[in-house]
């Protein structure tokens, strides 16, 4: 998944409300946690975490090692933090973010806020139930083409609403979120 399609800078942050971490052991969070839904090059971490020293939304500090190199310590700042739990909280705007953007939002949620869950589920279901609708008032045309991909995404909608629905009910079964 390109960097472009993945909130990069959210996600680091969330690894970050575990504490503070060197580098390689935010990548190992990442993995392990997100591992499935994308991958950070090391390179791009790095880089990540210097924008978001320089945004003031994480500090380091420098850890003394006997024999080795100095390590580079990060944590999360209030403004990080901030940023971290506005990001989570709100839905995705495209049906197509749904894989890589909503479920690393799922995944922050259910490890570090697992009753905030359901709050971004019904927001998602709110924002999905617009498009629906936005999509199903539109006419059929002449353009096949066009009628096609309209149905298309609306079937994409329906299927993720659906799958939402799934989500909230075992949520509510293993009593993560509130009926």
């Amino acid at each position: 998944m390109k960097a472009a399609q993945f909130p990069v800078d959210q996600a680091v942050l969330g690894a970050l409300l575990a504490g503070p971490a060197h580098g390689y052991e935010l990548r190992r969070r990442l993995d392990q946690g997100l591992g499935p839904v994308w991958r950070i090059a090391t390179s791009q971490l790095y880089s990540v975490l210097r924008r978001l020293e320089e945004d003031g939304l994480a500090r380091r500090s420098v850890e003394e090692q006997p024999g080795r190199p100095p390590r580079h310590v990060y944590a999360l700042t209030p403004a990080g933090e901030a940023a971290f739990w506005g990001w989570a909280l709100a839905p995705v705007r495209h049906v197509r973010d749904i894989r890589g953007e909503f479920l690393a939002k799922l995944y922050f949620l259910l490890r570090y806020a697992p009753d905030r869950a359901e709050e971004l589920i019904a927001r998602e279901v709110q924002e999905l139930a617009r498009l629906r609708h936005r999509l199903s008032g539109r006419r059929a045309t002449a353009d096949r083409f066009a009628d096609l991909l309209r149905r298309f995404r609306l079937a994409q909608v329906e299927c993720v609403l659906s799958w939402l629905a799934e989500c909230r009910a075992t949520l509510e079964k293993e009593g993560t979120c509130a009926t």
